[in-house]
């Protein structure tokens, strides 16, 4: 053996080892029962055999609580198995050398700590199963309920059937339609238009100049992008459609619907 190894058998030295090395849970640790073997050289020999034992068992509880720490009480076997690949061959802990040292480990678990390990695992996986169980309900309710916005209005409407006085159709676009993802869908658009409109004839009010000039602005446009087939826009002095909705009579009674307007017999 040259004097970077652990040298010869009769210089060696072993020491029952009996500690609790903490778990990845709070409050729960693995039990270790094992022997250590060590040996060191001259230089820490120097300070006696107590101090050499000492340095080996505080090296070699760095080593295992480093194991342990990273591990749940059911990795029980995965720690057993990562604590004998560090800990069964001759090493050199990384900040005393000169020591040498292996040993032999067994992690348990005490029946109290396992109780309450399995008490811990049966709560996680409740509230696993309820947290999943409410991601389900959420995620049928977007797909049944948001699915396209005439299904979100009916849902809607279904939710105010018993109280209609309550039904707010401006709180539904406000807050609820913009969930369903196709706020532009054909109703949507046709009821912003309409909205448009009705802001353009109210701003318009009774001044005929200012029923023609949009009158022209809106059949120039019209005609300049080429949608002559669009219904055209009543020119000022023209019937509008409420105004064709009626005839007047020949000899100058009042007017009557157009369908009560028949032909003569």
């Amino acid at each position: 053996m040259t004097n970077d190894g652990p040298g010869p058998w009769w210089s060696r030295r072993r020491s029952r080892i009996r500690a609790q090395w903490p778990t990845r849970l709070p409050g729960i640790r693995f039990c270790a029962r094992g022997t250590l073997t060590y040996r060191a050289h001259a230089n820490i020999k120097a300070g006696g055999a107590a101090t050499t034992r000492a340095a080996a068992r505080l090296a070699l509880d760095e080593l295992g609580r480093g194991i342990t720490q990273n591990h749940m009480p059911e990795q029980l076997t995965a720690a057993q198995e990562s604590l004998t690949l560090a800990a069964a061959h001759w090493h050199t802990p990384k900040d005393t050398p000169g020591l040498w040292l292996k040993a032999h480990i067994t992690l348990l678990l005490t029946e109290q700590d396992a109780n309450r390990a399995q008490r811990y695992q049966d709560a996680m996986r409740e509230v696993t199963l309820q947290l999943a169980q409410e991601h389900e309900r959420r995620e049928r309710f977007r797909q049944a309920v948001f699915d396209s916005p005439d299904v979100a209005r009916i849902w809607w409407l279904d939710r105010h059937l018993d109280d209609l006085e309550s039904l707010d159709w401006d709180l539904f676009k406000e807050k609820i339609l913009p969930l369903v993802g196709a706020a532009d869908d054909i109703q949507s658009k046709a009821e912003r238009l309409a909205h448009t409109l009705l802001y353009v004839w109210e701003k318009l009010g009774n001044d005929p100049g200012q029923h023609a000039r949009f009158t022209t602005t809106v059949r120039t446009v019209l005609d300049q992008m080429g949608w002559n087939d669009v219904l055209a826009w009543p020119a000022p002095g023209e019937p509008s459609a409420a105004d064709a909705s009626e005839s007047v009579s020949d000899d100058g009674a009042g007017p009557r619907p157009v369908s009560e307007v028949g032909t003569a017999r």
